[in-house]
Parts: C-alpha cells; structure tokens; sequence
C-alpha cells in the first residue's frame, strides 16, 4: 500500500481542516505511516472513509448511531465544531477551531490546535462522579453508560460557567434562549438523599454539578439561584459550611466569600448558597491557571500562582492579598480539603477579563472526618493542601497580613460551637468539646504566627 498523502492534501480531498485529518489519523479512521517524522496517509484509505461518510468532514457511519454533532459556545461566541461519539474513551473532538481565545483554558495549545485529552478531562470534570449516591443507579435508568453523556442531553448547560453545546442544524439558539442563569430548569423534588439526582437527565445544571455530596439547584421567588448541598454519614458538613461563613464575615469583606446558611430539608441539614456568578462570567478552577506558568520563575507553589496570575491581568498584590486570606482562615477551620479545584479566579467572556473567585467550598473542615479513637486521644493533626502538607509551610507563604485584624476572632470559638449544636454528629460523644478544643488552639496557633510572620513580611517589602 502506498503512503503518499500529506495532512494538508488530506484535509483538502475530504473537506476538512488539517486538526480533523490528525484526529482521523489518531482513532485510525485513516491508514498512517510516519516517514522521516511526517504523517504520510494512503490514498485507499481516504477513499474509502470519503465513501463512507455522509458528507464531508462528517464520521464515518460506523459512527452515526454514538456520534453527534456540535458547536461549542460560550455564550454566544462560538469556539469551535465539535463531534461527541460516547463510544469512543475520548468521546469529544474538534473538527475546527473558530475561537480559542474564549474557549476553557489549557485545552488548545497556544497556537489554536486543540488538545484532545485536555479537552475531554475538562468535560469529564463538569460531569457528576461516581461516587455521588444514587448516580450509577440513575444512569443505568436513563440507558446511559457514563455520568460524561449527561450533559450532552441538555447542551452541556450549567450555573458555574457559559459554555454550551449548540447541537448541529439549531443555528437559530442563542445564549439569551437557553442559559440557566435567565431561564427556568427542572428542580429535583428529594425525598432521600438518592432522589436529589431526579432533575438529572432532563433540562437541569445538577448534570452538570461536581462533588460527592448530595447537591441540587433551585430558584427562589425573586429568582435567585441557590446551590443546596447536603451530607451523607454525617450532618456536620452543611453546619461547618455556616461556620466558615461565620469566620469569613469576621475577618474578610463581604466580596471576598460566599456566604452559606444552613438549612433544614425532608432529607435532613443541607447548606445553601446564592451563585456567585452572572450570565457572563465562568469559574476557572486554579488547576487550570497554575499550569499556564510553565516558564514563570518562582520559589514555591503560591509564589508561582501569584506571578501567574499577574499575567493573566490581576493585580498582582490583589492576588497575593485573595490567597493569603484564604490561607489563613483554612489554618483556623484546619480546612483538610482545599485543593487546586475549589479555589480559582472567574472570566468575563465578554471582555476576558480576570478577577480572584469568592472563597468558597469549605466544607470538608472541623476534623468531622476523626475517628472517635482520634478524638478521644485529642488528634487535632490536618493536611494544609495545596500550599504545604502542615499548617506551618502553609502559613509561611503568606506575604500579606494588612488585612488581618485579630481581635476580630475574639468570641469567634463560641459562636462556632454554637451553630455546630445543630449537628447530630459534632454533639456526639467528646467531639463537640474536641472541636472547641482544637479551635482555641489554632487560633491561638494563628495569632502567634501572625505575630512573628508580619515584621517578616515588613522588611522584605
């Protein structure tokens, strides 16, 4: 078999753009050698993938049956001409890029070509897991094989950013007529943390919501939308939730955090919290913008962010400020989960201007994970991810303190203790007072090392 024909003659007997014919290439939908580094492709096998497709630049029928055609929007910017084929590992492809400026960041190179295992990791991120409860039992009613195809079924819509997926022949829907942050959606109606999944499948944002605990969307009368997230082996999450809040009002300003509230459902306690975004904006997780700095000079992990996010546009000492704060007040929670995920900046897809994210997601704090055998042997130890692995090498990065002010923690233990009186499992046994406990330590533990660190931070300014 001869070997003949390069990507770009490729691309120009089928119709498509060169990134097609190397996705072609790369499922072996067409026959490829590698002469002296350059993909050379038979000329039997484009004919007969010409043969069996619909129509240019379309699968081959093989494919008709998984496979469906998209645009992928952001809004009403349109990013690129997709294909998703849930047979395939790697469902999503892109046939053509039309936008990579406004697309989600990390998934094209920096020359525009799309990257298709960072492509299909994102959309797989803003798919339920499968450790939610109930999920794999949901699917399997929906005949679906993957929590990934659900958004498929309602555009891949969501309240935490502004990409959809406009599906092929519907050139007339617009942003304005589908999103979820202007339009109504089906809410689940729960009655046990299972039936929290009822909205999903249909026309809902829970398709697309991450995290394990039981999580839903609704819209109050004046049209909020508010994320309910409730627990499952325990009810300390949704409460510990209202004492982050609790902390942030203490010591941060208003925009700084999103405020929870702890709240009663048919299916026990769930915390509750407004969106923080609008209809143009979306959320980018700081894994995302943390390996954009490969060629960025730094001395740690938080040094690296900070000089990142500089060059996205942020003011530098605003970033340093955002995170230090963040910092600081997961020492005083011994917040064991604060990970490159729940913690990032948000776009304007308009302007693709940057701003720092609201703190959120604290829920995973207040040691609510400790066996009763650490409690009774007082076991206050915590992982301060991502910035170090204890709360001395995270607290050492910080390099703003201006803001901190510590009386603002007089009374805050007390007031922490109180709201965790709702929780049936931080009252049980010793942990209340072991919380109460391990609380005034870091506290104390946190005004300490304020003390030593802000001269520190004085001379080197």
């Amino acid at each position: 078999m001869k070997y003949e024909i390069t990507e770009k003659k490729a691309a120009q007997l089928l119709g498509v753009s060169p990134a097609r014919v190397s996705q072609l290439v790369n499922d072996k939908l067409l026959d490829a050698v590698k002469i002296n580094g350059r993909v050379r492709i038979s000329a039997k096998s484009i004919d007969l993938y010409r043969k069996e497709a619909k129509a240019p630049g379309r699968p081959p029928r093989s494919s008709y049956e998984t496979a469906s055609r998209h645009a992928l929007m952001n809004g009403d910017h349109e990013i690129a001409r997709v294909v998703y084929d849930s047979a395939l590992d790697e469902p999503m492809s892109v046939e053509e890029v039309l936008d990579p400026a406004r697309a989600p960041l990390g998934v094209f190179t920096s020359g525009g070509r799309p990257k298709r295992r960072e492509l299909n990791d994102w959309w797989r991120r803003r798919s339920i897991p499968h450790s939610r409860p109930g999920l794999d039992a949901k699917l399997l009613s929906l005949g679906l094989g993957s929590s990934e195809e659900l958004p498929v079924r309602s555009m891949g819509l969501s309240l935490s950013d502004c990409y959809w997926l406009k599906p092929e022949g519907a050139d007339a829907l617009s942003w304005r007529d589908v999103n979820f942050f202007d339009n109504p959606f089906v809410e689940s109606a729960p009655s046990g943390w299972d039936s929290w999944l009822s909205g999903v499948g249909l026309s809902s944002p829970d398709n697309t919501s991450e995290g394990e605990l039981p999580k839903k969307w609704i819209i109050d009368k004046q049209g909020v939308r508010y994320l309910l997230k409730g627990c499952r082996t325990d009810d300390q999450r949704p409460c510990n939730e209202a004492v982050a809040t609790a902390l942030h009002r203490r010591l941060l300003s208003g925009t700084d955090f999103v405020s929870y509230e702890l709240v009663g459902t048919s299916d026990g306690a769930a915390s509750r919290c407004a969106n923080f975004l609008s209809s143009h904006e979306e959320y980018i997780p700081a894994i995302y913008v943390k390996d954009l700095g490969g060629r960025v000079r730094a001395k740690s992990n938080y040094d690296r962010l900070c000089r990142v996010l500089a060059t996205l546009g942020i003011d530098e000492s605003c970033a340093r400020e955002a995170i230090s704060k963040m910092i600081l007040c997961d020492v005083v929670l011994a917040n064991a989960d604060r990970h490159w995920r729940n913690f990032g900046v948000v776009r304007d897809i308009e302007t693709l201007e940057f701003r720092m994210a609201p703190l959120f997601d604290s829920g995973n704090c207040l040691w609510f994970s400790k066996s009763d055998r650490e409690v009774k042997a007082r076991d206050w130890a915590f992982r301060a991810l991502p910035f170090g692995a204890h709360p001395e090498e995270a607290l050492a990065c910080i390099d703003d303190l201006a803001w901190f002010d510590p009386s603002a923690l007089d009374g805050f233990v007390d007031e922490a203790c109180e709201i965790l009186s709702e929780s049936r499992h931080a009252t049980q046994g010793e942990r209340l007072e072991f919380i109460r406990e391990g609380l005034e330590r870091n506290v104390v533990f946190v005004r300490d090392t304020a003390k030593v660190l802000s001269p520190r931070i004085a001379r080197r300014r």
